[in-house]
């Protein structure tokens, strides 16, 4: 059976990777990145950016961040031109994590010629012999940049846990797989009432909560970008049989998986 396809664009030896955006018109296929993140800033084009079950009208000066697992396509209407950075989570700085944690899947651009400006010094060196440590700066730069761009810090509320990355990592890698929180607390070696504490800590929800929104988000994704059947994509997640799949579904959308693509496919006419 036929499901989203994975793609990687950097080599399993690298850490960090930037080239300028391509210059066509081509509708893409949606598809996947794992193990890294995507920053895309364009600035030229038009059309629109599909993303997990969102899509977005391309309006420049713009960037899309996307974490690992979330899935995309494109369809442009204009040719664009910007860049994309891609980046391994372990080269980044603890005040760049927390950045990266909570940037937002879109990002428009008031003042974008700095951020372009160190794109493009960054693409230069990049293509040179420099330094890690030297790529890096780049990087973090321009992070910091798109934050300040955002300007707006993380819920007063919220508690920076690396744990809770963690386990949102781990839930991302194997949530078609291990739908037991249990069998999550031991990849961590952590008691399951622990994780429990640190998830309400730095989200307000609860393992269970997170890992199931998950699934959604995927059953959306599947819903949205792909003709699998409503029984292929039950056996896509793994659920017994399509009543318990449809029942699940409704429980967190209010809408059956068939009214959900309904509006989905409405939407990207």
């Amino acid at each position: 059976m036929s499901i989203i396809p994975f793609k990687s664009k950097i080599n399993a030896d690298q850490q960090l990777k930037v080239s300028p955006f391509k210059e066509v018109i081509k509708p893409t296929v949606p598809h996947k990145h794992a193990n890294y993140y995507e920053l895309i800033l364009l600035e030229q084009g038009g059309g629109f950016h599909q993303i997990d079950d969102q899509q977005y009208d391309v309006t420049p000066p713009t960037a899309y961040f996307l974490k690992p697992g979330q899935t995309h396509c494109w369809n442009f209407s204009r040719i664009p031109t910007g860049f994309v950075i891609l980046f391994r989570e372990e080269i980044l700085s603890r005040e760049c994590l927390d950045i990266v944690y909570n940037l937002p899947t879109n990002i428009p651009l008031s003042n974008s010629e700095t951020l372009f400006e160190l794109s493009r010094r960054f693409n230069q060196d990049f293509r040179t012999p420099a330094s890690l440590a030297v790529l890096n700066t780049y990087l973090q730069l321009i992070l910091l940049k798109i934050n300040e761009e955002i300007r707006t810090p993380s819920p007063g509320n919220a508690v920076f846990s690396p744990i809770y990355y963690q386990f949102k990592s781990l839930v991302n890698e194997h949530f078609l797989k291990v739908k037991q929180i249990q069998a999550y607390a031991r990849m961590l070696h952590l008691p399951p009432a622990q994780l429990t504490n640190i998830c309400k800590a730095a989200s307000g929800k609860t393992p269970s909560m997170l890992l199931n929104e998950r699934i959604v988000l995927e059953a959306k994704t599947l819903l949205s970008n792909t003709p699998l059947s409503i029984k292929e994509i039950t056996d896509a997640l793994e659920f017994s049989d399509a009543s318990n799949f449809v029942k699940f579904f409704k429980l967190y959308t209010n809408l059956t998986p068939g009214q959900y693509r309904e509006l989905a496919m409405a939407k990207q006419q």
